[in-house]
């Protein structure tokens, strides 16, 4: 299919997160911001390792006339991470920091404290980057502009102002991932003590200047120039919060403003320096490093890393108060996309938009098949409704299943879509229409579940939790 083509055919053609057998639902990009509430998006589509298009839908904040457009500034929530990896691995090839050292041999205003489990496994970047170190705090809340903004002494240290408690280690690091926005920010402030300088200078001098990133900055407060053309924030209500666009207080984890077109061209110059392209801006060994798994689980060094051979795919998303983003580039095509929307709703339009361009790019093993299911029947219910609790994936301590009127849900409190709808399929395989995942159950001697492995479709396992 032609760039043009595929520019027409995208806007026109969401399909459903996962599609059931008989059901042919497509969507244009319109229908399903006003379905979801979500004012705005932004799109980048890359092929063959270059930008085929970008564009904008929708407005920049609801009931303003504000179109969003290829320019359009958003917040990008833990996009930062793989930028912040980068410059980690951009310091080690340079001879300054190396992966598997003790971060307290870098840290000068903090360390992490020692306890149990740091004195036979000391944290190190390589852990923090892939999401083993045994670090709490999966991430922080973003705040309006005007009020006070934690620093990061703050974010470590749990006070009242971070909203969190502090960041500490409490399991083997090295052991079962974890999703931790903590071992980001120590890496951020980090990058800060060894080198001297602040960590959005850091990111212009060695990403963001050298590949063009006119319309990305760290820098807090948002500078003038991109405050012309910003996203605002919308809440799960539907609501900007009074001055439109937050503040984040670890940049590192998650303070990154950029575009789908900006953010697109970061992906496409660390998939160049994977492949050993001349002037790369990462010496290839390392750029293989971070687009690599690290053990068991789905993280390499910032990046997740999906599949293997030619369905070898980076990803990764962003998720705050008020956007909602993804962004996914296979390896070997070099076809992928970026999409950025301005709303805690767009967890699910982004999805839907993914599954537009793997259909008209024919990506390979994204797109899960139709499936032949139902809703879990009611005499089944007893199989699976209780508390679960969560072994692996996220800090969240307890998954829940249980019945309402009549239908099966799971939920997990402090994620953003939750209390979902089970489907059965005729394998006996669990899965919700509102993510690409699926779940797969080891039941007891009484028939009764006893552990949930939730996986994506390339049999990568996200979560585990097991009955209370």
């Amino acid at each position: 299919m032609t760039v043009r083509a595929t520019r027409a055919a995208v806007p026109k053609n969401l399909l459903p997160l996962m599609r059931l057998q008989g059901e042919d639902e497509r969507w244009t990009i319109e229908q399903r911001l006003a379905h979801y509430g979500v004012p705005g998006v932004s799109v980048a589509v890359i092929e063959g390792g270059e930008i085929a298009w970008s564009d904008g839908f929708g407005a920049r904040q609801h009931g303003l006339d504000t179109p969003v457009d290829a320019d359009t500034v958003f917040m990008g929530a833990s996009n930062s991470k793989p930028i912040t990896a980068l410059l980690i691995l951009q310091h080690v090839e340079r001879g300054i920091l190396d992966l598997d050292v003790n971060v307290n041999h870098y840290l000068k205003r903090w360390q992490v404290p020692e306890n149990e489990f740091t004195r036979r496994f000391p944290v190190t970047l390589r852990a923090c980057l892939s999401h083993k170190a045994g670090l709490t705090v999966n991430g922080w809340g973003a705040a309006r502009r005007g009020q006070p903004v934690a620093n990061l002494l703050d974010l470590l240290e749990g006070t009242a102002l971070s909203g969190q408690r502090a960041v500490r280690v409490d399991k083997t690091p090295g052991g079962g991932e974890r999703y931790s926005g903590g071992g980001f920010v120590i890496a951020e402030m980090l990058l800060e003590d060894v080198t001297g300088q602040a960590f959005d200078e850091l990111a212009d001098e060695w990403v963001l200047g050298p590949l063009g990133m006119r319309h990305t900055t760290f820098v807090n407060p948002l500078p003038e120039q991109f405050q012309q053309n910003v996203a605002s924030g919308h809440d799960e209500m539907g609501n900007a919060p009074p001055g439109g666009w937050l503040v984040s207080p670890d940049m590192g984890a998650g303070g990154i403003f950029t575009t789908a077109a900006d953010y697109a061209r970061f992906m496409i110059a660390t998939r160049n320096a994977f492949l050993g392209s001349k002037d790369a801006l990462l010496r290839q060994d390392l750029a293989q490093q971070m687009l690599t798994r690290q053990g068991s689980g789905q993280f390499g060094l910032g990046w997740r890393s999906v599949g293997d051979g030619d369905t070898r795919r980076m990803n990764h998303g962003g998720s705050n108060d008020g956007y909602q983003s993804e962004t996914t580039l296979y390896l070997d095509s070099g076809d992928g996309v970026a999409v950025f929307t301005n709303a805690v709703a767009g967890v699910l339009l982004h999805g839907e938009i993914h599954n537009a361009v793997a259909d008209l790019q024919a990506w390979k093993d994204f797109l899960p098949a139709p499936r032949r299911a139902q809703l879990v029947p009611a005499s089944e219910h007893w199989r699976y409704s209780g508390q679960y609790r969560i072994v692996r994936g996220v800090e969240m301590p307890t998954l829940r299943v249980y019945a309402e009127d009549g239908v099966l849900k799971s939920a997990i409190d402090g994620m953003r879509v939750t209390g979902t709808p089970i489907y059965i399929d005729e394998q006996g395989v669990l899965f919700s229409r509102m993510n690409r995942l699926e779940t797969r159950v080891c039941y007891g001697l009484d028939g009764r579940a006893r552990q949930l492995g939730v996986f994506e479709a390339t049999d990568s396992e996200m979560l585990r939790a097991v009955r209370d």
